[in-house]
Parts: structure tokens; sequence; C-alpha cells
């Protein structure tokens, strides 16, 4: 397993809140990169092209509220590869909320070398864009 962890990011709102947006698919929209094409959602599925990578599909697996949301692939988007993505919320003091995205994917050494780096800039880019979103609208 490849692991590609977003940096850690707070957030001035609630857990609830964050969680309550990221539950649904369709709130992803607000936070894609530019590298992203052909995006597709509902709220419990989506998919998606990342420029110079490959379509991806996921859907919600498992939801902890409040502390984590699990996305696995979806099996109806055809890809060449397994992967979890877990956002991770740890709420802190006055209203303020620690988020991060973790990506494991099980790829050999070689496919993991060529995909890291723009894997790892997506989820930081989904991370600040988060951040930005909710704290825009308080």
């Amino acid at each position: 397993m490849t692991k590609v962890e977003s940096k850690v990011v707070e957030i001035n709102s609630d857990a609830e809140k964050i969680f309550n947006f990221l539950s649904d698919f369709t709130n992803f929209s607000l936070l894609l990169p530019d590298k992203v094409e052909n995006w597709k959602a509902t709220k419990e599925k989506c998919s998606f092209t990342i420029k110079g990578l490959t379509d991806f599909g996921m859907k919600i697996s498992e939801k902890t509220p409040f502390t984590s949301i699990l996305i696995t692939n979806d099996e109806e988007v055809s890809m060449p590869v397994k992967f979890t993505f877990n956002w991770n919320f740890s709420s802190s003091k006055d209203n303020k909320t620690e988020v991060n995205a973790v990506f494991n994917l099980d790829i050999n050494p070689m496919m993991a070398m060529m995909v890291k780096s723009p894997i790892k800039n997506f989820v930081d880019v989904l991370v600040d864009k988060l951040k930005e979103k909710i704290e825009q609208d308080l």
C-alpha cells in the first residue's frame, strides 16, 4: 500500500458542519482543482478524471459522525488500482477542527513514484479549498 497524506488544516468551524459537507459528494465540486475533468456526482458516489492520471470512481463506504469518512473505489468505474480515501476530523478548542485526508493506493513501487506527487497535490488542494469554503460560509 502506498500512503499519501495531505497536510493538516485547522478550520474555524465545528466538526459537525465539516462532516455534513463532506458526507455529500455533490459538494465536492466546490473543492476540485482545475486538473479534474468529467466530474459526476450523487450524494453517495462520484466519478472524475485527473488530467495525466486515470479515471476515478469513489463511494462513501463508512461514516463515523464528526470523526471520519471512509471512501473507497466504486467498482462500477473501471480503475487499474484499488484505494481507500479517509477524511479525518479532530475537534480542537474554540470551535475549530483539524482536518486531513489520507489516500492509500494498492500499487507497485514503480507506479507509486509516478502518481504520489500528483495525488499529494490533489489532496492538499482539497483540504485548502475545504477550509476556504467552510470559513467563507460562516
